[in-house]
């Protein structure tokens, strides 16, 4: 598990959270989860939250709300070759903080 806040990110490596403006896979700016380096892809409800369906799942994007309902999921693909699943297990809006739960896979991606 890891609690972020605005204005931090972490790499999927190094799961302790550091400023925005240091090496980052996943970083809050703003009212988005954000990266600079990775590529997400938010799951629908019933997609499989598997290395599978994340390493297979081609839509993309940077960012992600961090007002997403708490179960909400997406997949995280480092340029490291690492692979997690990101589920948001508390937090959000009224908190200032998203908790996330990961599940890291080393890829082949």
């Amino acid at each position: 598990m890891v609690d972020l806040t605005e204005d931090y990110g972490f790499a999927l490596d190094k799961l302790r959270p550091v400023s925005r403006d240091d090496q980052r896979e996943i970083y809050w700016y703003s009212s988005h989860l954000e990266t600079d380096s990775a590529q997400f892809v938010l799951l629908d409800r019933k997609e499989s939250g598997s290395y599978e369906t994340c390493s297979t799942v081609t839509r993309f994007t940077n960012e992600v709300s961090v007002w997403m309902d708490v179960g909400a999921r997406f997949c995280v693909i480092a340029p490291t070759g690492l692979i997690a699943l990101a589920e948001l297990t508390g937090g959000g809006r009224d908190a200032g903080f998203v908790r996330l739960k990961l599940t890291i896979w080393r890829g082949t991606y």
